[in-house]
Parts: structure tokens; sequence; C-alpha cells
């Protein structure tokens, strides 16, 4: 395993585009930083370094649709190339296969999301000041961070089970887009029409959606239910999906 592993690092290392993710994803961290920087010298902005931070926090769900493009770095097609098959052929036991190219897919994803947020936030205390409030509003940072990792990772585990058992890109895009963005809306329309059972069961379920925990737009600072909220559903959705998608993958037939 640990041989497939560095393999898999290397092959998504060298991909041109993994190296043109991470550079738009870090470019777009500078500029950012850079905006909040211009426009405090103009006078339109009187923000802190915290500020700044507190002010990247509604983009950090944007990793629920950034693992998609993670795993496609990873997985890039080996269906259409023919690659999966080769490596089946040869007789690499299917597991390692899977869990190989899964955990290399949450490898890359939290090494560009690391490299991002360094980015964003050194350049945001070189060029804006500090201000007394700046400690609250980093731990508020970091408590959205660590409730975010566990939701993305279950965006990617979803993500990669698709791609292993459906070759076709629209499809496996669709089977992936409706799961994130389409059940929560669903339910949450039952919960507003439906009869009061009907009510309470698609209550049960929204929360178990990976969109669930983000719609909540107060929570209080390091409240244990919320973190447990996100990790139980985030763990929920990454080794659900991680059992069927290599359940799937083991009785395929790969061609």
């Amino acid at each position: 395993m640990k041989h497939y592993l560095t393999a898999e690092w290397g092959k998504a290392m060298a991909r041109p585009y993994y190296r043109i993710y991470l550079s738009v994803m870090v470019a777009l961290a500078a500029l950012l930083a850079l905006t909040w920087w211009w426009t405090g010298r103009e006078g339109m902005f009187q923000g802190t370094f915290g500020v700044c931070l507190g002010l990247l926090v509604p983009f950090l769900s944007m990793g629920l649709y950034l693992a998609v493009m993670v795993a496609d770095v990873v997985f890039s097609e080996q269906h259409k190339l023919g690659t999966l098959k080769n490596e089946v052929s040869y007789g690499l036991p299917r597991a390692r296969i899977y869990l190989g190219k899964l955990l290399t897919a949450a490898g890359a994803g939290l090494l560009l999301a690391f490299l991002t947020l360094l980015v964003y936030a050194v350049l945001c205390r070189l060029l804006i000041p500090a201000g007394p409030r700046d400690g609250a509003a980093i731990q508020t940072f970091l408590f959205y961070l660590l409730s975010d990792i566990p939701l993305w990772l279950g965006a990617l585990s979803l993500t990669m089970a698709v791609m292993f058992n459906i070759a076709h890109t629209i499809p496996a895009m669709a089977a992936v887009l409706v799961p994130l963005m389409g059940l929560g809306p669903f339910f949450r329309a039952i919960m507003r029409l439906g009869p009061e059972w009907l009510s309470a069961g698609a209550g049960v379920l929204y929360r178990l959606t990976l969109t669930a925990p983000l719609d909540l737009a107060d929570v209080a600072l390091w409240d244990p239910a919320y973190l447990l909220w996100c990790w139980g559903v985030g763990l929920l959705w990454t080794l659900g999906s991680t059992a069927a998608g290599l359940a799937l993958f083991a009785r395929r037939d790969i061609r």
C-alpha cells in the first residue's frame, strides 16, 4: 500500500490539472487579501486581520463542491483512458486501488486547502492591521474550519465512489451534484408541505445531509453539539460512501 500511495501521490502532483487548480486557488486567495488591503487604503474598508478571516468563513462551504474537482484530479478519467482496467488486470487488489486513490485525493485536497488558506492568512496579517478582537475572530474561523473538514471529506468520498462505478461523465456528475445540491432543499420542502409524520421523517433525513450544518446562520463558538453534528454527518457520508463504492467496485466488470 505504501508504494501504491507514493505512486498515486506522485502522479497527482505531476498533473498539470492539479498545478493549475492549486495556482488558481492560491492566486484567488492572494487577490482577495490584496482587495481588502487596497479598499482599506482607499478608505472603503476599515476591518482588521480578524475581520478578514471572518469574511472568509462563508467561502469555506465551497469545499463541498471543490471536492469534486479534487477527486477528478486524482481519478483523471481512468475509465476513458483504460488505466483503471490496466491496474485491475495487473493483479492489484481492488481495495488497494480504491483506498489508495481515495487517500491520495484526501491528501491532495487538504494540501490545496492548507496552502490556499495559508497564503490568504499570511498576506492579510502582513497587509492588514491587527485589532483587539482578533483573538475571537481567529477562534471563530478555526471553529468553522474544523466543522467543515468532515463535510468536505464526505463530499470527496461520495465523488470518488461515483467516479469508480459510473464510467460516463454526465451521469457521474449528476449522481454527485444531486445529493450535494438537491437533497437539502428537497427535504426542507417536505418539512414545510408534508403531513406531520412525513415532515418529522424529512426533518431527520435533512439533518443527515452534508449541507444541513451549513444552513445554520448562528452557531455558538465551540458548540460541542454542532461539532458532533458536523463530524457525525461527515463520517457517515465518508464511511458510507467508501463502503458502498468499494463493494460495488469489487464486483464491477471493468472494461
